[in-house]
């Protein structure tokens, strides 16, 4: 965990039920197509091979915690395929992203992957970037992937998983 993310006491943990108002939220404001509440729902109630976790914080020592990321990652076979990542703004470029994305691809190898992928919009550098941070590799385009923008998606993939170099960008 790095230092932004220490002085905010970032906890993981899965989601809940609990936590759909919040984490749809954070989707909206995200994506110009954000999932659905009962998308996040059906992961959570009839997914085992789902990791769908949750980032929050504690504002204050009075204040409830508040969700400031989520992830969905499914697990086919021995491949993590991530979902959805999405930061809250103002809790964006702190290394938040990183650490929930390290940790759920951590679960996802205990799980038996040893390969992950991903699509991520064209246009979405900072994400681009923290996923090359990771080892990720562009190998394909889908072009029309997102619907509501036509924009094409870039396909990545990182193979092997290598538990190692993720636990270490899970520390920051």
């Amino acid at each position: 965990m790095n230092e932004k993310q220490n002085a905010l006491d970032v906890r993981l943990r899965p989601m809940r039920s609990a936590d759909l108002d919040q984490v749809e939220a954070i989707d909206r404001v995200s994506f110009p197509t954000p999932w659905p509440k009962n998308a996040f729902q059906y992961e959570l109630r009839h997914q085992r091979n789902s990791v769908c976790w949750v980032a929050e914080i504690t504002p204050h020592e009075d204040a409830p915690a508040i969700i400031v990321a989520t992830i969905v990652v499914w697990l086919v076979v021995d491949e993590a395929h991530v979902g959805t990542l999405a930061v809250r703004p103002g809790y964006r470029q702190m290394g938040i992203a990183q650490y929930l994305l390290a940790e759920a691809l951590i679960e996802c190898i205990k799980r038996g992957a040893r390969k992950s992928l991903l699509e991520v919009r064209e246009s979405n550098l900072a994400a681009q970037q923290l996923y090359f941070k990771f080892g990720f590799q562009p190998v394909g385009l889908r072009h029309d992937y997102y619907k509501d923008t036509h924009e094409d998606a870039i396909l990545m993939t990182l193979e092997p998983l290598s538990p190692s170099k993720i636990s270490a960008l899970a520390k920051g």
